[in-house]
């Protein structure tokens, strides 16, 4: 037991000197110092009923015992009590918020470490990684249940833990149950001291059998060893035997150990030559390859309360120079417990990254020479609770962790996990879906391809945030659709990743569309089902069919190329027994996504009329009589409409040049212009185009034999509304 908490309990007693002692206290911090927490306890209780001056120190070093002690519910009743005084530590927010996170109040625990963030004045990197990933709960819950758990038989009311597999289908682990070898009892909470025991495979269940080895174990602590490939050589943990006087009050400092198994027994175990009497190592764990040892110290150097190091093993047996993991690992928190299964990766417990609570499991992943990503292993190895000393059998799918989670047989007990669902470096895609304004556009649809095929779909949430569980070394391409915007494709692989987070904001632009409504002009009436030929200009040669809708409006979407742009576009209005009319639209288009054709979103206005083309002869201009009957209805029209202008628009069939037939179109639209004219209509009320053969109504162009009465549908003039 001590060996596990040994790290929390120095960073405690570093933070109680935030605090005076006082002589009231005194006997009771001495019991502290001596790690006699169960006497402390009593001692501090009876202060905290009468003692009010030294009030917020007495419910600080409760909260302290207890969590120290691993019981969050209580540590965080002291906690609660400390944090309501001004005088307290900033730290205190901290441990309440890991205390309230253990005890799954996930909501309060964010509320205080806020509040430590802005008290503290401290860069902290577990503050930036809680902030960063404040959804972590929510995420581990999506990955869901990932392999099924087993206490061991061998679990009972004391504290079991760390079991390693050993040769025979037995395993090794650490307990400080009654019939453990050790005779000694740990002066904080008066248990005996742990030792290393064999377990012998039964089924999905592991058994006790005897003490590990007489030679090994002794009257202090024992724990989480670590075997070479063929089971001769092992490295532990285990109490410093010949402390300094200094230390002399409290259990002994850890140190690592190795011993040789040779003929048939082990040898007297040896210090590792980096151990001290001023700092602790323990936990070691051997690469598969037995090349490499990876620890636990709080050693010089260490980035926080206890790091992960690693040291190379020469072939003798000896060790190098350690050398810390870095901060890619390690936290101002506790790291511990490291393992490293046949891939190179490295799993290890932490209560220092974004976790569910207590000590999380983790696994930082081994590719192409360096851990390049952390990730949290989920449900169900972690809890609220401490989860810690993982190990995975050479098939990846048995293994072992410890936890003192609810539901178990005493403090810390063992479970054996099977899964078929091995560990993966999964990476996580998220980002927001906004406009180009960075407002949040929720309910966006994201589809997510992998080498072009379709692997997963999701909406963006009210905030616009999404995610996607994604993996390495792959192409990857994200679609995303709305209703009013573009479509968008973002491209990406996650070679050579550097973080267990891929962030892609996804822009949406808005479709800008020109809105137009059309209606009777006598009954303002809208008229649906109008046919809407839209013109493009200024060298843009668009030409787009639409047709209203009951409503008598429709909404033209301009072309991505074109949004912000000046824009010039001719609509024409066609509906059966109405003149037909065009309008021109040019505008520049700001950031509004709804442009109206009309100002003050003002309907186009079709008279109902029906008006016959006029025909022409062939290679003629003259104005037949059949067409002066229609022309006649034209000027009747343009007297009781005095607003209205009217384009004339002559074509021609495709005999002749397209030279000789335009100019032939142009002199047909002046004589329908001039016999307007002669009948009283103001020539700025008109306008004559000639259009060649460019505008034929049927089949009969250049090369294709057709009728004369077919021909004859071409030589025409139109008449189009121009303005009101």
């Amino acid at each position: 037991m001590k060996s596990k908490y040994i790290y929390l309990i120095f960073s405690l007693i570093i933070g109680f000197n935030n605090f005076g002692q006082s002589k009231k206290t005194l006997k009771a911090d001495k019991l502290y110092d001596r790690f006699k927490f169960q006497e402390a306890i009593k001692e501090y209780k009876k202060l905290a009923k009468k003692d009010r001056k030294d009030a917020t120190y007495i419910y600080s070093r409760l909260g302290d015992i207890y969590a120290t002690i691993s019981q969050p519910e209580n540590a965080e009743i002291w906690y609660e009590k400390a944090v309501q005084n001004d005088n307290v530590a900033p730290i205190y927010y901290y441990r309440y918020a890991m205390a309230l996170r253990q005890n799954k109040k996930y909501d309060q625990s964010v509320k205080w470490m806020d509040k430590y963030k802005k008290n503290s004045g401290l860069s902290d990197s577990r503050l930036e990684e809680f902030f960063k990933e404040l959804d972590i709960v929510e995420k581990v819950k999506k990955e869901g249940v990932k392999a099924q758990l087993f206490s061991l038989s061998l679990n009972s009311r004391y504290t079991e833990y760390g079991g390693t597999y050993y040769k025979d289908n037995q395993i090794v682990y650490t307990t400080n149950n009654i019939k453990a070898s050790g005779k000694k009892r740990s002066s904080w909470d008066n248990m005996p001291f742990t030792d290393l025991m064999l377990a012998v495979k039964n089924e999905n269940d592991y058994k006790k059998e005897k003490g590990f080895s007489q030679i090994i174990n002794t009257d202090f602590h024992e724990s989480s060893p670590t075997f070479n490939s063929d089971y001769t050589v092992v490295y532990f943990t285990r109490n410093n035997l010949n402390p300094a006087k200094k230390n002399k009050l409290r259990d002994y400092n850890l140190k690592i150990y190795r011993s040789f198994y040779k003929d048939g027994s082990w040898s007297t175990p040896e210090e590792v030559h980096f151990n001290s009497n001023d700092y602790n190592c323990a936990h070691p764990s051997l690469s598969k390859d037995n090349k490499t040892l990876y620890f636990v110290s709080d050693m010089p150097g260490t980035i926080g309360k206890s790091d992960i190091f690693k040291v190379a093993v020469n072939p003798d047996w000896t060790l190098g120079t350690p050398v810390n993991m870095g901060d890619k690992i390690n936290t101002e928190g506790v790291e511990t417990f490291p393992f490293i299964d046949r891939h190179g990766n490295l799993f290890f417990s932490s209560n220092g990254h974004a976790g569910l609570g207590g000590l999380d499991i983790f696994v930082a992943f081994f590719i192409k020479g360096q851990f390049f990503m952390l990730k949290n292993i989920g449900l169900p190895y972690n809890s609220s609770k401490d989860d810690f000393a993982f190990i995975f059998n050479d098939n990846d799918k048995e293994g072992f962790i410890s936890s003192n989670r609810l539901g178990g047989q005493g403090s810390d007990d063992i479970y054996m996990f099977k899964t078929e669902d091995p560990f993966k470096p999964l990476i996580y895609l998220v980002g927001k879906t906004i406009d180009e304004h960075g407002n949040v556009v929720p309910n966006t649809k994201l589809k997510l391809y992998e080498n072009n095929k379709l692997i997963g779909q999701n909406m963006s949430f009210f905030n616009g945030r999404y995610t996607f569980l994604i993996n390495p070394e792959k192409n990857y391409r994200l679609k995303a659709t709305h209703n009013g915007y573009d479509d968008v494709n973002i491209s990406f692989n996650t070679y050579n990743p550097t973080q267990s987070k891929i962030k892609k904001d996804v822009v949406l632009k808005a479709k800008q569309k020109i809105k137009v409504c059309v209606a009777d002009f006598d009954t303002k009436e809208a008229l649906d089902s109008v046919q809407v030929k839209i013109y493009g200009h200024n060298g843009h040669n668009e030409r787009f069919v639409q047709y209203t809708k009951p409503n008598g409006c429709l909404d033209f979407e301009v072309p991505a190329d074109r949004r912000h742009k000046e824009v010039y576009y001719e609509f024409e209005f066609r509906k059966d027994l109405y003149l037909p009319k065009r309008y021109n639209y040019q505008h520049k288009l700001e950031n509004d996504t709804l442009n109206w054709i009309k100002p003050n979103k003002q309907r186009v206005l079709l008279v109902k009329m029906k008006l016959n083309p006029i025909y022409f002869d062939l290679d003629k201009a003259d104005i037949r009589p059949d067409a002066a009957a229609e022309l006649d209805k034209i000027v009747e029209l343009l007297k009781k409409h005095p607003d209205i202008r009217l384009s004339m628009e002559s074509h021609t069939d495709s005999r002749q040049s397209e030279e000789y037939n335009l100019d032939l179109s142009e002199r047909r639209a002046r004589a329908t212009m001039q016999y307007l004219i002669e009948h009283g209509i103001d020539p700025n009320r008109l306008e004559a185009k000639g259009f060649g053969e460019s505008r034929l109504v049927n089949h009969c162009s250049d090369g294709v034999k057709c009728s004369e009465k077919e021909h004859q549908m071409n030589r025409r003039t139109e008449f189009v509304i121009i303005s009101d």
